[in-house]
C-alpha cells in the first residue's frame, strides 16, 4: 500500500477514536500519562513539548508542572502573531500567562521566535503523534514539523510520542524521511522502542 494513503487511513481511525472518548476516560489518560512523565523528567532542566489541542492527549498540564517546578519548557511556534503561518519550524519558551492561538488552533507561546534550530537546547523532545510503531516510527497529523526540526536535536537527546496505549502499533507505513523516535509516553508508562 502506499504509504501515503496508510498513514491517512491511520490518521482518519485515530481521529475518530479519540473523538469518541468519553472525558471520564481522556482525564484519566491524561493525569496517569502526566504523572508518568514528572517522574521520568525530574531530571531535565529543558523540554520541548508541543501545546495540546482538542482531543490530543493533554500537554498542557504536564508543561505547566513543568513551568512550575523550574523546568523551561520549549514549545512549537507555528504563526507570526497575526495568524499567518510561519514558513520554516520555530519555537518560543512557554509561559502559561502568554499563550495564543495559532495555526489551526494550536496554542503556542507569545514569546520571542526562535529558529528550529534551538531544540539542540533540551535534553527531551515529547512529540505528538497519532499511531507510533515498536520501530518508533510515527504516524502524525501530516505536516512533517517534528521529521524537519529533530534533525536539529543534540545527539542522544530521546524523543516520546505522547500517545494512548492502544495507538502502539507493530508497524505503521513510513517514508524516507521520517524521523524515528525513541519511546511512547502512554497512560501506562514510557516504552521504549526501536530495541
Amino acid at each position: 500500500m502506499d504509504p501515503q494513503l496508510g498513514k491517512e487511513e491511520l490518521r482518519c481511525r485515530c481521529l475518530a477514536r479519540r473523538a469518541a472518548l468519553d472525558h471520564r476516560t481522556r482525564m484519566s489518560r491524561d493525569d496517569r500519562r502526566t504523572e508518568h512523565a514528572m517522574s521520568r523528567l525530574l531530571w531535565a532542566h529543558k523540554v520541548a513539548l508541543y501545546l495540546s489541542r482538542g482531543d490530543e492527549p493533554d500537554t498542557m498540564d504536564l508543561a505547566d508542572t513543568l513551568v512550575m517546578i523550574g523546568k523551561k519548557v520549549l514549545a512549537p511556534v507555528l504563526t507570526d502573531g497575526r495568524g499567518h503561518p510561519l514558513h520554516e519550524p520555530a519555537w518560543a519558551w512557554y509561559d502559561s500567562k502568554n499563550v495564543r492561538t495559532g495555526l489551526w488552533q494550536i496554542p503556542e507561546p507569545i514569546a520571542p521566535v526562535l529558529p528550529a534550530s534551538a531544540i539542540d537546547q533540551v535534553e527531551v523532545v515529547l512529540c505528538s503523534a497519532l499511531f507510533v510503531d515498536r520501530s518508533g516510527y510515527r504516524v502524525g497529523v501530516g505536516g512533517g514539523w517534528y521529521d524537519r526540526v529533530l534533525t536539529y536535536r543534540a545527539r542522544g537527546v530521546p524523543v516520546w510520542a505522547v500517545v494512548n496505549n492502544d495507538e502502539i502499533l507493530d508497524e505503521v507505513p513510513r517514508e524516507p524521511w521520517d524521523k524515528p523516535v525513541t519511546a511512547a509516553l502512554t497512560p501506562s508508562g514510557l516504552h521504549l522502542l526501536g530495541q
